[in-house]
């Protein structure tokens, strides 16, 4: 029933995604411009428990088990592509990080998946921050 109430919220407000997404994934800063970040509030709307995007930076990750670093670009983009070809969702979850995950990771906010079979476990999580953390992912900084 929850997901019904989410895809029938936001098929009502398509004009407002269709306004703020041409704003969004203009970059691949994993700081949040404002229109990022009120688009991505108002698209997972209360299922964020409370987690506010604004002035946030949020590292991105897809791929069935989440193993790939994926750029905003690229994360608005099938956004984008998915609402106007089918006015629906994509698969996406943000996990907030905890204030030490936060510390480990230089500084993210927030993991989101894309298209992740799998929901991010607290081990999963630390397996993105210790990758991130050790260089084997770059981030995508412009």
């Amino acid at each position: 029933m929850k997901y019904y109430l989410h895809i029938l919220l936001l098929l009502a407000s398509a004009n407002f995604y269709a306004n703020n997404l041409e704003k969004c994934g203009l970059d691949n800063n994993p700081a949040l411009t404002d229109d990022e970040a009120a688009f991505l509030n108002t698209y997972f709307g209360e299922d964020t428990d409370g987690f506010d995007f604004k002035g946030k930076k949020i590292l991105i990750v897809s791929g069935a088990e989440g193993s790939r670093f994926e750029t905003k670009t690229e994360y608005f983009r099938d956004i984008k592509q998915r609402l106007q070809q089918s006015g629906l969702p994509v698969a996406t979850t943000p996990y907030p990080l905890t204030e030490m995950e936060k510390i480990q990771s230089g500084g993210y906010d927030a993991v989101l998946t894309h298209w992740v079979n799998e929901p991010i476990n607290k081990e999963k999580r630390r397996n993105i921050i210790a990758r991130l953390a050790s260089g084997i992912w770059e981030t995508f900084n412009n």
